[in-house]
């Protein structure tokens, strides 16, 4: 488990195995705003220092994004779309929901409820 720490944000990172899979589970805590944004997107490549590319992303405790935090997690997908993984959110508050929605995510992008549900449909 690795852990990466900003203002107002803590970005955590534990591998699981689900199905004979290495998943890396990445769960933001806390909030992206203007006065961490830019430390989190220059050192965002941090989650794949271990190679791996299966990923959910866990959101349920990340209580508010901006622009430049979108743009992070659209970074991540990117990345991960390049690597031929897999990506999956989980854990959307109404708010972070209403976030998602309006980003035009890729297709292969499956999102959840919660982080549970993300692990029980991964396929």
């Amino acid at each position: 488990m690795a852990k990466f720490t900003f203002p107002s944000l803590l970005i955590e990172t534990e591998s699981i195995q689900i199905k004979r899979e290495v998943v890396q589970v990445v769960s933001f805590v806390g909030q992206i705003t203007n006065t961490n944004a830019y430390e989190i997107n220059r050192s965002i490549s941090s989650v794949f220092e271990d190679g791996i590319y299966q990923i959910i992303l866990d959101l349920s405790q990340l209580e508010y994004i901006n622009s430049i935090g979108v743009a992070t997690l659209i970074s991540i997908i990117k990345t991960v779309e390049t690597k031929n993984g897999k990506i999956r959110i989980g854990g959307l508050n109404h708010f972070l929901e209403n976030v998602i929605q309006l980003m035009d995510l890729p297709k292969k992008v499956q999102i959840y409820h919660t982080k549970k549900e993300a692990i029980l449909n991964w396929m």
